[in-house]
């Protein structure tokens, strides 16, 4: 599942926005900061939006929201639920509606908590929060570890992708859930928290180019994986690959169809070039690659293309039986 997020303390012509975005399933925003009756109605808004199109909203909220607020029960939401809610609270909105909760903040006694008070916990996803101060986002090491647990009681796990379009302020600095994605394309990010961390929900934290959200929608609703690319003329043609099903730790190969290749001078072949290999290899002639590691001088390979260097890490998640789009830049 996919979202986007959309904040009510901007100014926003909601019909634009889903527009723009009908391809994802799930909407993000806030209800808790705190909610106001200019901001419940801008939301009543979206709501009958998200609803002729299919998309859900998932709204954070606290216990005061809720109580100012009843009438979200009944609109089929995910509410995301921050401080104030009891364990008995909990249990009864589970039997209502979906809920969310902070997955980043989430305890293993909390979770026990939930299953004791008979919790519907396959209700619940666990978001975990971005973090506009730089340097304050998780590790990767604790995700994991708050990943497992959470697994380990059957419920779902989100996290954000930071924004490369207009940030959020008053940082500026991006909304990643992992410091280490911060500043990096959002696109890249995306590929690497579904195929390394196999999540159930991945949210746009913020505005993202165009481009780069069409390459996630891409990747999450066809499973096609976008490379943008440079190529000599000769291979302008070359529209993508298909890759085999046995991955080596260096290159991403194709299915390839055998050709006459005439050799070029040798190279020194590096990580994110795209080859292919000449008569030398004999057989293995017309062989598309992608290199995942530098190989230094390879007389086998002709140098065609290269991957941009903003999309590059995406090669270390490709997987046997992939389809490729190369995309020239």
């Amino acid at each position: 599942m996919i979202g986007f997020s959309l904040y009510f303390e901007e100014k926003n012509d909601f019909k634009k926005i889903i527009d723009n975005n009908k391809d994802f399933d799930l909407v993000f925003t806030s209800l808790h900061y705190p909610a106001s009756d200019e901001s419940y109605k801008e939301f009543l808004k979206l709501y009958e939006l998200c609803s002729a199109n299919n998309i859900r909203i998932c709204v954070d909220i606290n216990n005061e929201t809720l109580k100012t607020y009843p009438k979200l029960l009944e609109m089929d939401l995910i509410l995301r639920l921050d401080f104030g809610f009891s364990f008995e609270e909990i249990a009864k909105l589970s039997k209502k509606t979906d809920l969310a909760i902070n997955a980043s903040t989430v305890t293993l006694s909390f979770l026990k908590g939930l299953k004791e008070s008979n919790v519907n916990l396959e209700k619940i996803t666990a978001i975990h929060n971005y973090y506009p101060l730089e340097y304050s986002g998780l590790a990767e090491d604790f995700f994991i570890s708050q990943n497992k647990m959470i697994k380990d009681f059957c419920m779902k796990v989100g996290a954000f992708v930071p924004g490369n379009g207009q940030l959020r302020g008053p940082v500026y600095k991006g909304l990643p859930t992992l410091e280490k994605d911060r500043y990096k394309n959002p696109y890249q990010v995306f590929v690497k928290l579904q195929r390394k961390f196999d999540l159930d929900l991945i949210l746009l934290a913020e505005d993202t180019l165009n481009a780069d959200k069409e390459y996630i929608i891409k990747f999450a609703k066809q499973n096609i994986l976008t490379l943008p690319a440079t190529f000599k003329d000769e291979y302008k043609n070359l529209d993508g690959i298909k890759v085999r099903p046995d991955i080596s730790d260096y290159l991403i190969r194709n299915e390839r169809d055998k050709k006459e290749i005439t050799p070029s001078n040798p190279q020194m072949i590096k990580r994110g070039d795209v080859v292919i290999l000449n008569d030398l290899s004999g057989r293995y002639a017309g062989e598309i690659e992608i290199i995942k590691k530098d190989l230094n001088i390879s007389q086998e390979r002709n140098i065609i293309g290269r991957i941009d260097k903003n999309y590059e890490n995406i090669i270390d998640y490709i997987r046997g039986g992939d389809k490729i789009e190369f995309y020239r830049r």
